[in-house]
């Protein structure tokens, strides 16, 4: 690459101060940046001239619309494809030709399943008819395909320069193409406690999505948002494929962890200010764009089952409250959300499709009715073609782009589309419509002046002392104390038992002891009750913290998906909190609450529970020995019994006999 066309301007005094304030910063790498009227542009055709698209004091629309206008056919069906890149970072952060040893490279979850064994069960294989889709290496993604929108994940510890280095690769690749369109990178939520591997976090360490609802407060929330809009920039992504705004009114389901829980109105104010935290009031050159799902609303899924597999495909309505879970949505939409996702699921009475296959779901309700006219992105389903299993992948993209959507997300090859589109099925005016949607996001981001990130400031603003603080203190505000029966803030100095949490963390406190029966007090960390589906999948057993799937339970009566431990696949986290208890040593129990949990079976023999929504050992730790008090609220009704959680109706709230305990509980340190 030629260093005459490395050009970094960042104006701190022009020469004309009329002007300061709007020259933006400009870095190319590939493309030349001329000058006109004292100003600088980037020339990403290469033609040697402004044009209406590189001109950056322009209306937004009128970019987009001369952009669209250079566009082959081939161009706008790549911008349609929201992918999948991982495992071909190099250790100095190059982009590799091939994926790294253990990498998944870009297929995304495309493909059919494997032969399967248990077929009297499960059926044959591939019953979905699921056409296989191949993989991709960056350079076919980006370079030849015309792929504009990448879902990236990083190696595991990975730092965040190398993270910055491998985007900025991607980002010269996309530069040297025709038009010079950048990438949009977005991301799964990363920013949870935990999920960074051991040693030095590599980015902030909050609680879950649910943890903040605990904790209450909706400037906690949109503080989180600006600080990981921060990290998250500072490493080159641009979009957050969340918040989740579906409303947990189905206390069985298995993804509550990531919602604001099962009140609408309390997850509605909270995903305001989710969204204007990384967006800020409108798209920029900080934000990052925020794709909220899983429109309209996963909650009340049929049995608690979830639609990643086809005997939970389902979301129903015995109440008939489906516009209860449209509020969050509407919230999202009032905050300017950048994106939408649709849900993998067929609503029950509103269509016999599923969300992104139905024009009645979103061009009917959520573009028509509900006057979104953004990105709508289908989740990662090609593996889940509800209702339309018996249509070849060629019939269920037309159907998904005639019903609305922008993007066809997890796959990586726009070849189908153009089929599409060249026999007549689907026309241009909609692809057209697609790619200004698409588009439009990514000058508001600012990409096409400055689409790459300095490692060396990646290294000092991710995990830095001050983000990980704020995102501790969001931990300890997150733990609920729903027991205390005066043991609790307990005494520093004094010898430990604990189960499920670290030693190391926990020696902190005290002298930590391998026999109950030798320590003032134990304090355990357990899983939340496991359900293993009975025909697997994803989702398919609790995610809970220490879970396992050990031999099966005793006989007790059977539910199907169980909030108790009894008959749980982990039912052993039960006769370990019996054991200690009956060591005589006062007992406090640790429930890691990603969903609704049945305490009734333990709760009167312990001296202290509280419930944990994703908080590191050393925050919990804090709240236990006192060094903060408990001050998180439940975000969901606790239910006592299983016949309770089988009775209520799946999209109505707060709708259990006699709960253990209620939505907003939370006690406090009396000393």
């Amino acid at each position: 690459m030629s260093s005459k066309f490395r050009f970094l301007i960042a104006c701190a005094a022009p020469l004309l101060a009329l002007h300061a304030a709007d020259q933006p910063r400009i870095e190319s790498r590939n493309a030349p940046v001329i000058a006109k009227d004292g100003l600088r542009f980037r020339d990403l055709n290469r033609n040697g001239s402004l044009d209406r698209y590189e001109d950056w004091r322009l209306p937004v629309d009128q970019r987009v619309a001369d952009l669209v206008s250079k566009m082959t056919l081939e161009e706008k069906a790549g911008l349609m494809i929201h992918s999948s890149l991982a495992g071909f970072t190099g250790p100095n952060g190059e982009v590799l030709g091939l994926p790294a040893a253990g990498g998944r490279g870009g297929p995304g979850r495309g493909g059919p399943p494997p032969s399967n064994p248990n077929r009297a069960f499960q059926g044959r294989a591939n019953q979905n008819n699921v056409e296989p889709m191949g993989s991709a290496n960056p350079r076919q993604l980006v370079a030849e395909r015309n792929v504009r929108y990448i879902l990236v994940r990083p190696n595991a510890g990975e730092p965040p320069e190398i993270t910055a280095k491998f985007h900025n690769g991607l980002q010269e690749m996309a530069e040297a193409s025709r038009l010079g369109i950048p990438i949009v990178f977005s991301t799964d939520p990363r920013h949870g406690a935990g999920r960074g591997g051991s040693g030095k976090p590599v980015i902030s360490q909050w609680p879950d999505q649910l943890g903040l609802a605990a904790a209450r407060d909706p400037e906690l929330v949109r503080q989180f948002g600006q600080i990981a809009a921060k990290e998250l920039r500072a490493i080159g992504i641009h979009c957050l494929l969340g918040p989740m705004a579906d409303t947990a009114t189905e206390p069985r389901w298995n993804r509550i962890n990531g919602t604001f829980g099962e009140d609408a109105n309390l997850n509605a104010t909270l995903i305001k200010a989710f969204v204007e935290g990384f967006q800020g009031k409108q798209l920029g050159p900080q934000s990052v764009m925020t794709v909220t799902k899983h429109f309209p609303g996963d909650g009340p899924v049929k049995d608690g089952y979830d639609g990643h597999n086809n005997y939970g495909k389902w979301t129903i309505y015995p109440g008939n409250q489906f516009d209860y879970h449209l509020i969050p949505f509407r919230a999202a939409l009032e905050a300017k959300t950048g994106g939408i996702m649709g849900g993998y699921f067929i609503p029950v009475g509103r269509d016999t499709v599923a969300i992104n296959f139905s024009k009645a779901m979103i061009d009917g309700l959520l573009r028509e009715k509900m006057g979104f006219q953004g990105l709508v992105v289908t989740d990662w389903l090609r593996n889940m073609p509800w209702g339309v299993e018996k249509l070849s992948e060629k019939e269920r993209q037309k159907m998904i782009v005639l019903a609305g959507v922008d993007q066809i997300g997890g796959d990586n090859d726009p070849g189908v589309i153009l089929a599409n589109v060249k026999d007549g099925g689907i026309p241009m005016a909609v692809i057209d419509a697609a790619a200004r949607r698409i588009l439009r996001p990514v000058f508001q981001l600012g990409l096409f002046e400055d689409p790459y990130v300095d490692p060396d400031r990646a290294r000092t603003i991710v995990a830095g002392d001050e983000f990980l603080a704020a995102g501790y203190a969001a931990q300890v505000r997150s733990t609920v104390l729903l027991k205390d029966s005066g043991v609790l803030p307990a005494a520093p100095g004094k010898k430990i038992y604990v189960e499920g949490i670290s030693r190391e963390e926990a020696a902190k406190f005290g002298t930590v002891v391998d026999d109950p029966k030798a320590a003032d007090l134990a304090i355990l960390r357990v899983a939340s009750p496991a359900t293993t589906y009975p025909y697997g999948g994803a989702f398919a057993i609790g995610a809970g913290r220490g879970g396992s799937a050990p031999a099966p339970p005793p006989p007790v009566a059977t539910y199907g998906i169980t909030l108790a431990y009894g008959n749980a696949a982990n039912w052993t986290v039960l006769e370990s909190i019996r054991k200690v208890v009956a060591s005589g040593t006062p007992t406090v129990v640790v429930v890691n609450m990603d969903k609704p949990v049945i305490l009734t079976e333990f709760i009167d023999s312990v001296a202290g529970v509280f419930g944990a929504f994703g908080a590191g050992d050393s925050a919990l730790l804090d709240v236990v020995f006192g060094k903060a008090g408990p001050t998180g609220k439940l975000p969901f009704d606790l239910p006592g019994d299983m016949p309770s959680v089988m009775a209520q109706a799946a999209d109505v709230p707060f709708d259990m006999d006699d709960p253990l305990f209620k939505f907003g509980f939370g006690l406090a340190y009396s000393r």
